[in-house]
């Protein structure tokens, strides 16, 4: 299956929003005292980490080898 220029261009965007989101999430957990809040933040880094993941498995499973690129 060939996935449109569109579809590429959303799924790297969709990749981009899900980096970031661990970024975020990561840089609170470093930067909180309370520990209950590290914890709920590295979860959420860890969601999101698993969203990322999920993604571009499915994404290289249909896309071509060398169809799409990634930078996380």
């Amino acid at each position: 299956m060939q996935l449109t220029e569109m579809e590429l261009f959303h799924i790297q965007e969709q990749l981009r929003s899900e980096a970031l989101a661990i970024a975020k999430c990561m840089t609170s957990a470093r930067q909180s005292t309370d520990p209950r809040l590290q914890q709920m933040y590295s979860r959420v880094a860890d969601r999101h980490r698993s969203h990322y993941e999920t993604i571009l498995r499915n994404v290289q499973n249909v896309a071509p080898q060398g169809q799409f690129q990634t930078q996380y």
